[in-house]
């Protein structure tokens, strides 16, 4: 094999690679055999068939197709391990030249590994946050539940603060009615605050069946940028108006919520709001250590393919969080008039920062020697099959070779922010 680098940039290096035909001849010969074992050749068992007689019935152009993957593969690895390359990603394969008995050449480009040099991030130092539940926080999860439970009544009155209404409503702008500005028997609570400042109070006094005209600001931080600020024309009709009875707060209201009594409730409610603070401090005391180191260590330049791999990670992850809410991902992406290589370019400042922290602790389990044990690896295995007993082939998935490597980087990646958080967080 002959091989020549040359440098494309400091994070790619192009390997220009040349395989003589007495280097690649066992794997032709190989490929010969496996077109002869999955195509019929009279006369010959399958697999059976001699290179000469492959040759002449599938032509010699055949054989080296079926073969060139393994032969490209295995002579750039070679090379790689040759240049003692730290590379990522796969590389960008391009062929030079390809004839039957000559040498082939073919160029990859490969991206490499970035180098990182550590600030000395055991000096940086995170204060803990006092948790604390205060009792209105408590009562507003309460008022929320019974406010859930409420009874409603069709009311023939005067629409008045508390009661549930449907409605029709269109706002224009200069006589355009604005992008999402009209509404069909759209629900209210008057009171509750869910549209702009002014809107629902409007509605009081109302009847069944009467229309208004009148006119709001919207607020000057309104998502709508077109409207943002700006004095608009409402039109509305008050449909329907429902009397809401909320339960009253007793011991027996409150069994029905699996509690012992409004104390207990109120105990439980407690406990909860306050594991969820924790949760949120924890959080953002590991933000906040790994957001610091980050900013204290040095990166030679980052390759574009693993941020743009990371892009199209997070668009996924967010494709994902849509489509479970029921709303279609192209019709999400049509509302905010953008394309998903728009939306993945608009993630790639976040998707550097995470690939910075994944070096950053990769360089950290290296430089601190963290391994991850034969019998963790296995409970964490054994736990994640648990989740999927029966079906076989996510089973097969998590014992392959390849989930396994990942699922030790996840455990690698879990032990170094386990020992930072012991040392950095006080």
């Amino acid at each position: 094999m002959q091989l020549t680098t040359k440098e494309i940039k400091p994070s790619e290096l192009e390997l220009t690679i040349e395989v003589s035909p007495a280097e690649y001849q066992t794997m032709l010969e190989k490929a010969a055999t496996r077109l002869s074992q999955t195509s019929k050749i009279e006369g010959f068992r399958p697999g059976k068939a001699s290179y000469e007689i492959v040759k002449q019935r599938f032509g010699e152009m055949a054989i080296y197709q079926e073969g060139l993957d393994n032969i490209i593969s295995h002579f750039y690895y070679q090379a790689v391990t040759q240049e003692k390359l730290n590379t990522i990603a796969q590389p960008k394969i391009e062929i030079e030249k390809l004839a039957p008995g000559n040498p082939i050449v073919f160029k990859a480009v490969v991206a490499l590994m970035p180098q990182v040099k550590l600030g000395n991030y055991k000096n940086v130092k995170i204060e803990k946050k006092e948790i604390k539940v205060e009792d209105g926080e408590v009562g507003k999860v309460i008022a929320d539940i019974a406010k859930m439970q409420a009874k409603e009544t069709l009311a023939n009155r005067p629409a008045k603060l508390g009661d549930r209404v449907e409605v029709n409503f269109e706002v224009s702008l200069d006589k355009v009615v604005i992008e999402g500005g009209s509404g069909q028997k759209y629900p209210l609570v008057l009171g509750e605050n869910t549209m702009i400042p002014g809107f629902e109070e409007r509605f009081v006094g109302l009847t069944k069946d009467e229309e208004k005209t009148f006119q709001l600001k919207f607020p000057e931080q309104y998502q709508n940028k077109m409207v943002a600020g700006k004095m608009c024309d409402f039109k509305v009709k008050l449909l329907a108006i429902y009397q809401r009875e909320l339960p009253e707060l007793t011991d027996n209201w409150a069994k029905g919520l699996g509690a012992t009594g409004v104390e207990d409730l109120k105990s439980k409610i407690h406990n909860n709001l306050l594991e969820e603070q924790k949760f949120h401090e924890e959080q953002r005391q590991e933000i906040e250590m790994l957001n610091k180191i980050v900013a204290a260590t040095e990166f030679s330049e980052i390759p574009d393919v693993l941020i743009d791999s990371e892009a199209h990670r997070m668009v996924h992850e967010f494709e994902h969080s849509i489509t479970e809410q029921g709303i279609g991902f192209t019709d999400y992406l049509q509302s905010l008039k953008k394309t998903e290589a728009e939306l993945m370019a608009d993630f790639k400042p976040k998707a550097l920062e995470r690939v910075k922290t994944s070096l950053v602790i990769k360089e950290i389990a290296d430089s601190d020697k963290i391994e991850v044990k034969a019998e963790a690896l296995q409970a964490e295995t054994e736990k994640i099959l648990g989740q999927v007993k029966g079906n076989r082939e996510a089973e097969d998935n998590i014992k392959s070779e390849g989930y396994q490597h990942y699922l030790t980087t996840v455990l690698r990646n879990r032990q170094v922010i386990e020992m930072l958080k012991k040392e950095i967080i006080k």
